[in-house]
């Protein structure tokens, strides 16, 4: 427990400006995933401690990849907006149309030859339909 007290502290201290929650969770996926726990990494240093003493020498090498990839994974889910997968928890209602992926939004359709299908810019006459 206390190597991953000392390593979200740090992780969070490092920033140079207050950080959400959101934020500060990813900064610690970020630093876990950037190999800090890996063997031949930085480690984390007992800040306590006058010699400097590994508080990850108790993690195996395999457990330490494990977390390692973990937390990689969580990063693609949180880039996806699936953080609730990270959390175990069922997703939330979406509540603003902005964030929803399936978007009855129209799109420009492109011609064949590479144009738009507006034939121009700006706006456009009134076209008068008298036959």
């Amino acid at each position: 427990m206390q190597a991953m007290e000392l390593l979200v502290e740090k992780a969070i201290n490092s920033a140079s400006a207050p950080l959400s929650p959101g934020d500060a969770l990813r900064r610690v996926f970020e630093c876990i995933s950037s190999g800090i726990l890996l063997p031949g990494g930085p480690g984390l240093l007992d800040p306590c401690e006058k010699k400097p003493v590994d508080t990850l020498t108790a993690m195996g090498e395999q457990q330490r990849e494990d977390i390692t990839s973990s937390a990689q994974f969580a990063l693609r889910l949180l880039a996806f907006r699936q953080i609730h997968k990270v959390l175990g928890m069922d997703p939330l209602p979406q509540m603003n149309p902005r964030f929803n992926v399936r978007n009855s939004r129209k799109r420009r359709h492109d011609n064949s030859d590479g144009t738009d299908s507006f034939e121009g810019e700006g706006k456009k006459d009134k076209k008068d339909f008298d036959n």
